[in-house]
């Protein structure tokens, strides 16, 4: 009983925190990779302002925290609620699905069947974990429905043993460690990725140094940072240009264009003009990102690649 509390509140404190970065992720996505993980995310605006503004996203279900042993033996009551549920793993069941019963020391006829967008790691039999997704009837129909997300193959046998029984579509599988073994991790980086990266972390503080340059009316500071971005851009450009993507080839140029231009703005002491610039400059950095660049789960970015069956 000792080693299951400790092992609960271990993962329940992990949770926590993944739920914690669940909330602030508005403001992740706007700030919180400026820092150690490249200072990629692109200064200002994340699109252009002539760029349609798609609907906020409406706010995730409130998660209820629920027993394993209650939710088999009640599942009715959370059937279509986001639960969080700490428990032990049964047995393995693939590479996406495992079950999860109350206690570890012994087995018993009340699992619950997880299936899990992605693990990067296995689960490991008779350890703990933390599931956060919905609840739900498990039947091979829902399964089905559902199979983009979650491409887990299960056997006849097993949709048999579990027709009819709460199923956990997890987005979150916490082990008693913290790590979350079903987060959307990144591709490893090709050498073009290695190139995009370095450029995208010298444009990112250059381009918001600009502003405070432009406050100061400091022209050495000005011309220096300016002097950087267009190195950069025209990096940009050609990694772009080798690619094919000649929209965003053009949007590097133009915001080459955009530094010479407050470089030139710069020495003449027209400090109005440098911060209209800048600011137009930070919109054509978020223009690219969002439509180029992709952000994983653990807050890096890739290339973003092309939907299947487009160029």
């Amino acid at each position: 009983m000792k080693s299951f509390v400790a092992a609960t509140a271990c993962t329940i404190v992990a949770a926590s925190l993944v739920l914690t970065a669940f909330a602030g992720a508005p403001a992740l996505e706007q700030a919180g990779q400026r820092g150690q993980r490249g200072g990629e995310q692109p200064p200002g605006q994340p699109a252009a302002p002539s760029q349609p503004v798609a609907p906020a996203a409406p706010p995730a279900k409130p998660l209820v925290p629920v027993a394993a042993s209650t939710l088999a033996a009640h599942p009715e009551t959370y059937y279509g609620e986001r639960v969080t549920m700490t428990g032990a793993v049964e047995q393995s069941i693939g590479k996406l699905a495992f079950s999860v019963d109350q206690d570890k020391t012994k087995a018993t006829d009340q699992q619950i069947l997880v299936l899990a967008q992605r693990l990067n790691t296995p689960v490991v039999p008779n350890t703990y974990v933390t599931v956060i997704g919905e609840a739900v009837a498990f039947d091979s129909a829902e399964l089905t429905k559902r199979a983009k997300d979650y491409p887990v193959e299960i056997s006849p046998e097993l949709a048999a043993k579990f027709k009819g029984r709460p199923v956990i579509f997890a987005t979150n599988v916490i082990n008693t460690s913290g790590t979350d073994l079903a987060l959307r991790l990144p591709p490893a980086m090709t050498a073009e990725e290695q190139a995009l990266q370095k450029v995208m972390k010298e444009i990112a503080p250059a381009s918001a140094a600009l502003r405070t340059d432009a406050d100061k009316m400091d022209v050495t500071l000005t011309k220096e940072h300016a002097a950087t971005l267009k190195q950069a851009f025209a990096q940009t450009e050609a990694i772009w240009k080798a690619k094919g993507k000649a929209d965003a080839v053009q949007i590097a140029a133009d915001a080459r264009k955009l530094a010479e231009t407050i470089e030139a703005d710069a020495a003449a002491a027209k400090w109005d003009d440098v911060k209209t610039s800048a600011g137009t400059l930070n919109t054509k950095c978020g223009a690219c990102h969002g439509v180029y660049r992709e952000r994983f789960d653990d807050g890096s970015f890739r290339i973003k690649l092309p939907a299947p069956g487009t160029r």
